[in-house]
């Protein structure tokens, strides 16, 4: 079973994409190294777009 079908939410690319900004976030902020989450979301998109271009080439 994947994790997308255990848990419907994940379908939501919107909830995957806060849920992994705000751990980011706070495991970063533990370790003392502070970075915006807007930044944080900035990165994750930027991310996202080479991972898409990457796999169509």
């Amino acid at each position: 079973m994947k994790l997308r079908d255990r848990y419907r939410q994940f379908r939501d690319p919107a909830v995957v994409k806060a849920n992994i900004v705000r751990s980011v976030y706070a495991s970063m902020a533990l370790e003392n190294q502070t970075v915006s989450e807007e930044r944080l979301s900035e990165l994750y998109d930027q991310q996202r777009r080479e991972g898409r271009s990457v796999q169509q080439a």
